[in-house]
């Protein structure tokens, strides 16, 4: 799907839905918010929308998880998938994924042993039970059981749920919005506050960006990632206002 003109990523895939010579849908998966612009979608009326059309619908949360609120009780996706490196404050390698009831009965892409219910070379019968485990259990990767990711992700995770959504977007939401407040007069362009996410601040460059604005910034120390002729900016918790203005001010003296 193409970026919407005016950054609305969540009419823009209502209205690639609804399209009338679109082949049938069998499966939506989509961001919930998009990594090239911080575009925010709106989960529940694209909810609804998949549902009226009989597909499943896979929510990638990787720019998600962790900052805004996912109820997947009252969103109800068929699946749900996170990394922990991105906002949750975890390791690279590890990543989770909800699976809806209605799917946990299904085929594991990979065949190992701990998505058995009896097969364990500790056993006397190698092979003693090949049905599936349980429950979403049996889609777990190989070597699951990577005890230092695990514990990094789990303090991460917890971390994170401890503060809360709302405090995390709150705070959050007032660095995006120093920073576009920061920016207005020096001809960059950012997307419309209720529709971006409140944790990311993609700048957009009328006539360009130039390739050489990213080592400019990383050679006085300070960081963000061009994707798709924009500049990601992805302040977290451990940013400060300091940080922000700081940015600001090397930003001007090198790409002004």
């Amino acid at each position: 799907m193409k970026q919407p003109a005016d950054g609305d990523w969540t009419a823009a895939v209502l209205d690639a839905i609804a399209r009338k010579d679109a082949a049938p849908l069998s499966l939506v998966s989509i961001s919930s918010v998009h990594w090239s612009d911080g575009g925010a979608l709106d989960l529940s009326r694209i909810a609804d929308a998949v549902r009226r059309e009989g597909a499943a619908f896979l929510v990638d949360a990787t720019h998600d998880a962790g900052v805004r609120h996912i109820d997947v009780k009252t969103l109800d996706p068929d699946f749900l998938i996170f990394p922990t490196y991105k906002w949750v404050l975890g390791p690279y390698g590890r990543a989770f994924m909800y699976v809806a009831k209605r799917h946990q009965n299904g085929v594991p892409l990979e065949q190992t042993a701990p998505a058995r219910k009896g097969v364990a070379a500790e056993q006397k019968i190698y092979f003693r039970d090949l049905s599936y485990a349980d429950g979403a259990r049996r889609y777990d990767m190989g070597e699951r059981d990577h005890f230092i990711t695990l514990e990094m992700a789990a303090v991460g995770m917890e971390m994170m749920a401890g503060w809360g959504n709302d405090p995390i977007v709150t705070r959050l939401g007032m660095l995006t919005d120093r920073l576009a407040d920061g920016l207005a007069n020096s001809g960059v362009r950012v997307l419309d506050r209720k529709l971006r996410a409140p944790h990311l601040l993609c700048l957009q460059f009328p006539k360009g960006m130039s390739d050489e604005l990213p080592k400019k910034l990383a050679a006085e120390n300070v960081y963000a990632a061009p994707r798709l002729g924009r500049l990601r900016i992805s302040p977290h918790v451990y940013n400060d206002e300091q940080d922000v203005d700081r940015f600001v001010e090397v930003f001007k003296k090198v790409a002004l």
